[in-house]
């Protein structure tokens, strides 16, 4: 899938993994992304917020989505919100113009 703008170039390239770690990351995604409980618009991106979280092995899982996506989509600004007492979680996903385009068609299951 690719974006362009004027200054770059919003791609994303899945050939970075061998098949195995493809199909975990997806996995990994779709189950992230199932739980939004809501999305608001931020510059050049979107904030996701998911619900509360008391375990290690969620944090975790947005560590790992992170990682990888880093990896697929070097041009993504991560920021990763977790809220004390086992609050929600909240993740920005920012970038250069065009992100928002980019990022409604990546993630359009969330969006809907």
């Amino acid at each position: 899938m690719k974006f362009q703008t004027q200054e770059n170039a919003i791609f994303c390239n899945m050939d970075v993994f061998t098949q195995l770690e493809r199909e975990n990351h997806v996995q990994n995604t779709v189950r992230l992304f199932q739980t939004v409980e809501d999305i608001r618009d931020a510059e050049n991106g979107f904030v996701f917020l998911f619900p509360q979280t008391n375990s290690s092995e969620n944090i975790s899982r947005f560590a790992e989505f992170i990682f990888n996506e880093r990896r697929c989509c070097p041009f993504l600004e991560f920021t990763l919100k977790v809220a004390p007492n086992d609050g929600p979680i909240s993740l920005l996903l920012s970038g250069p113009e065009g992100t928002r385009e980019f990022l409604h068609e990546e993630f359009s299951e969330a969006f809907s």
